[in-house]
């Protein structure tokens, strides 16, 4: 999903996070979350050594109110949804 910039920005921006992209897939990526996880690597800047970041987001403040508005909405139809299904 992140390989759309689309994507990437609006999660950057809605989470107010940098996302960095690496050049992995993301089975490299949830064997590297894994190993934090599981204490194999100290921490992410060891489980992250020989790779540099190809691309880093930054969040839009310019257009962070429409995002947050628009996810805002997605959260409310969400959970109206998962309310129809627990009836």
């Amino acid at each position: 999903m992140f390989l759309s910039l689309l994507f990437a920005q609006a999660f950057a921006t809605v989470t107010k996070s940098v996302v960095e992209l690496y050049n992995t897939d993301g089975s490299q990526g949830a064997a590297r979350g894994a190993g934090i996880g599981a204490g194999i690597y100290k921490g992410a800047e060891d489980a992250y050594v020989g790779l540099a970041p190809i691309r880093t987001i930054e969040p839009d403040r310019k257009i962070s109110s429409a995002y947050q508005k628009v996810y805002q909405q997605w959260k409310n139809v969400l959970k109206n949804e998962l309310q129809k299904e627990n009836v």
